[in-house]
């Protein structure tokens, strides 16, 4: 007994051997369209093995390649005799009529197909899938619509009706089928939005949805799902207000005390639609003290500020007022204290850098830093904006040593990196040009791109001008001009400047002297001449180490300050396809996309592979 089950073994190793021998010869003919000899194996195979579908498939595909449509139409019948309830075989009955234009035939095989009795969602998936494997999408759309008659639930297969619909092309009829599911289900809310991201295309397609949403919250404005979708697509669009004024109708309706118009400030926030996140900020602390998100609306209306001041290099004096009036109206209702420590520094950034009143600036870091518990970190960013705060009154020593507390303290970390590159500019105002490289080199590859940037545009500055002349005066004359620019001394620093060119005619500083005298006008509003110098500097030097500069502040002056984003758009376009290899190309891109309306989160993709 023992042996014959040994030889039975060997046997049937034997014979696997051979099949899988055969598998690969037909696979080898299959691939060299050698479809005669493919079709004998396969053949073969299938009836070794006639459960096999891989066989089936690719025997019935030979047959097809060499138009064989009787033997293609013998196998069929074989299978459909067999497997009399498996529905594939049905459809490619039909299948090898349409391949041969014989629509009556084809349709005849479909109409009876169709007329199946579905008793069950297994039935009909089986059914539909059938007539998908041969991309049949109007008789697989019509087998999940009538099943749902047929088994009385309106709700089943809305995920694959809608996508059967969006690859016909009817995006109307599929973004209904969405907002179905969305208002039967609101834990596939994120699910759906995915789907809507990966069909649509454009704001047209958005405006389809919006449509459809606002018919049907008439009926049942109260769905949680509908609104939020309804949101999220004014949000697609970048229609921020219908977006706001949705999200308070919603609060309002809800009594969600805010919550739901809070997380549009953020989103606006992060798309740096500064002045629709105030309005959410506003409305929200405007609720009152005694709601659970006034504390966030309080610190979003600040960071929100702060943003955009710094986005915009600044704003109007009515504007910065106001913010200060709001930090102080905080930090009176809040207390100074380690959870507003970080709101005191924010004040301290806005008196040194945007009010030029430094002294202000340094009473309130002073504040911060005697409290007790205070993180290490942001002890640090207080001492760096110290120094400059204490370097902006005259007093670069303090400055020197609160840069190098800094450095030390924070080696290997942004913090630290960014204190070395304030103690480098330090240098640098005081001429010490050597060294001041010999720090910017650690600099050029820092993990922070702002940091490497500022390095890089510095050391740029210093090994473009030095050694030009034994004394480096005039150099050391442009760095003194600069630091006075630092200090807002506009005027010194305005006599400095012109000083340069007179003692030392066609030197290669004077880009960017025009370049320092473009900052100053814009520091002081003044942006009729910060154009010309930007532009003196881009037209008259777009081959020297500032064209790029020029071109990004000029850009960014006219978005942010002049509210001209078509002139705009043109100046970023210019350092995308002219300045390749400048520091702000993605900088750049980023705001050319912004201003075009790019939507971030629309994606395009082939949905008729969707099944594939």
């Amino acid at each position: 007994m023992k042996r014959f089950f040994i030889l039975l073994l060997l046997c049937f190793n034997l014979v696997l051997k051979a099949q899988n021998t055969d598998e690969k010869l037909a696979a080898k003919y299959f691939a060299d369209k050698d479809y005669t000899k493919a079709a004998d194996v396969y053949e073969d195979l299938a009836k070794k093995q006639p459960e096999n579908i891989y066989y089936y498939d690719n025997l019935l595909q030979c047959f097809i390649n060499l138009k064989d449509y009787k033997s293609a139409e013998k196998l069929i019948d074989k299978r459909i005799k067999k497997y009399e309830f498996n529905y594939s075989y049905k459809v490619d009955k039909g299948y090898i009529f349409h391949i041969q234009d014989n629509k009556q035939k084809r349709d005849e095989v479909f109409a009876q197909l169709l007329k199946s009795k579905i008793n069950s969602k297994e039935d009909a998936d089986n059914l539909a899938n059938a007539f998908l494997r041969r991309k049949f999408y109007d008789e697989s759309l019509s087998v999940y619509l009538n099943s749902r008659n047929q088994l009385n639930d309106e709700q089943l297969f809305i995920d694959e009706i809608a996508q059967l619909y969006f690859v016909k092309g009817n995006k109307t009829a599929a973004t209904q089928e969405l907002i179905n599911l969305a208002f039967a289900n609101e834990y596939l809310l994120k699910n759906i939005k995915d789907k809507l991201m990966i069909a649509y295309n454009n704001k047209k397609d958005y405006e389809i949805l919006t449509k459809a949403l606002l018919t049907n919250l008439q009926k049942k404005p109260d769905n949680i799902s509908g609104n939020d979708l309804l949101i999220w697509s004014f949000m697609q669009q970048k229609d921020w207000q219908g977006a706001l004024f949705q999200a308070k109708a919603i609060d309002k309706r809800l009594k969600e005390d805010g919550r739901r118009v809070l997380e549009l400030a953020w989103v606006c926030q992060t798309n740096e639609v500064y002045d629709i996140a105030t309005e959410c900020y506003s409305y929200v602390k405007l609720l009152g003290s005694s709601r659970p998100y006034y504390y966030q609306a309080q610190q979003g209306i600040l960071d929100n500020g702060m943003l955009q001041i710094k986005s915009g290099n600044g704003a109007p004096i009515n504007t910065l007022k106001a913010m200060e009036n709001e930090y102080l109206a905080f930090l009176t209702s809040n207390g100074t204290n380690w959870q507003t420590a970080e709101q005191m520094k924010d004040l301290a950034e806005l008196y040194i850098y945007y009010l030029h009143e430094p002294q202000k600036g340094i009473v309130q870091l002073n504040n911060a830093l005697s409290i007790k518990g205070l993180d290490g970190k942001l002890e640090a960013a207080c001492k760096l904006d110290l120094g400059d705060a204490q370097l902006i009154s005259a007093d670069p020593w303090e400055a020197d040593l609160l840069y190098k507390q800094v450095e030390k303290a924070y080696t290997n970390d942004a913090l630290g990196q960014e204190a070395k590159y304030r103690y480098a500019r330090l240098c640098y105002f005081r001429g010490e040009f050597e060294w001041s490289q010999t720090q910017l080199d650690v600099l050029k590859s820092a993990t922070t791109q702002l940091i490497s940037n500022n390095a890089m545009r510095l050391w740029l500055t210093i090994q473009d001008n030095i050694g030009l002349d034994s004394t480096q005066e005039a150099l050391k004359m442009y760095a003194n001009a600069e630091l006075l620019l630092f200090q807002n001394k506009y005027q010194e620093a305005a006599i400095a400047l012109d000083e340069i060119p007179i003692k030392f005619p066609n030197h290669t500083l004077t880009d960017e002297i025009y370049f320092a005298k473009a900052l100053m006008a814009e520091k002081q509003a003044n942006y009729k001449d910060a154009i010309v110098f930007y532009t003196k500097v881009i037209n008259d030097y777009g081959f020297d180490i500032l064209a790029d500069n020029a071109l990004i502040n000029l850009a960014k002056l006219y978005e942010f300050k002049l509210n001209d984003t078509g002139s705009a758009k043109i100046y970023y376009e210019k350092i995308i396809l002219k300045y390749t290899g400048s520091l702000y190309i993605n900088e750049a891109r980023k705001r050319y996309r912004i201003i075009r309306g790019d939507c971030r989160e629309c994606k395009e993709t082939a949905i008729e592979n969707y099944w594939d």
